[in-house]
């Protein structure tokens, strides 16, 4: 990893980062960027080995992180994330909902009320418990701020993503909300909107020449990073943002404002209608 400066805007504060165990992905770029900030992290996924790995690696680089392997969005799992992190650390003051997925790829048509429900849940769920169970635990305390990720999918009409771009605006309307009903008690609430960005589990659309035919078709020229959108993350979460509550950051290396048609995600190019498995940290346009 290259020696880089970055500031210490996070010195004393302690975060929660889900959906945190691959490399490149979002979840672990913003638990890193935030610890080279000064956090202590408590980071979350579901395989405990590829989190015990990430762990690893990042305490190897003199980062102070934890971690809980779990499903976010299952019973019990948010209390344990907040309890680790009052237990090790003495608070929680920053959370960051990396958590969702796309269980179900293919037209409205062929969408089931089980398929509806499980996409939405999956996106929306683990962040909303999450907040519910630092709240109880003090998040407000010291003027707690969290982001939650989401997508540029409710922008587009892609055929083969209805089910997604329904659970990402209810994702942004939850954002929104709570923004809303946290506010006065001092907690800001916010949310990042990559588009197709090069992580692990987009690797597929990107792969075959490291994002540069992908990148090619940005208006930027180039294909978001994870560490660009940990960057949003991280002004989003620091007190430079502390006017900042309620608003999607989109950070899409300009893909919400281009006028072109093309969109990575077909039936065919991720395993046909319903063929999809949910990948915690997928970000699609």
């Amino acid at each position: 990893m290259d020696v880089q400066w970055y500031p210490s805007r996070f010195e004393g504060r302690v975060a929660i980062v889900t959906g945190a165990s691959t490399d490149p992905g979002i979840g672990t770029a913003s638990a890193r960027r935030l610890a080279l900030e000064g956090a202590s992290v408590v980071i979350n996924a579901r395989g405990e080995d590829r989190l015990r790995a990430t762990e690893r690696t990042l305490r190897s680089e003199g980062l102070e992180v934890v971690a809980v392997p779990g499903s976010a969005g299952s019973d019990g799992v948010a209390e344990l994330l907040v309890d680790t992190a009052v237990d090790s650390f003495g608070r929680v003051d920053l959370l960051v909902n990396t958590v969702g997925g796309v269980p179900f790829v293919g037209s409205a048509l062929d969408l089931s009320r089980e398929d509806l429900l499980a996409t939405v849940g999956l996106n929306t769920w683990p962040g909303l418990a999450l907040v519910q169970a630092a709240m109880a635990r003090g998040l407000a305390d010291g003027g707690g701020a969290v982001v939650n990720i989401s997508s540029g999918s409710p922008q587009k009409t892609t055929p083969s993503m209805a089910a997604y771009a329904a659970a990402k605006s209810a994702l942004n309307a939850l954002t929104r909300t709570l923004a809303n009903d946290l506010g006065r008690r001092g907690v800001r609430v916010n949310a990042v909107s990559p588009g197709l960005t090069r992580t692990e589990a987009t690797r597929d659309l990107w792969g075959s020449d490291g994002g540069a035919a992908a990148g090619r078709r940005m208006l930027l020229g180039r294909l978001t990073e994870a560490t660009d959108v940990a960057a949003a993350v991280a002004f989003l979460l620091s007190d430079e943002a502390s006017s900042i509550t309620g608003v999607l950051l989109d950070v899409d290396a300009g893909n919400h404002v281009d006028t072109g048609s093309w969109s990575p995600f077909s039936p065919d190019a991720v395993g046909g209608p319903g063929g999809a498995p949910a990948a915690t940290g997928s970000r699609v346009t």
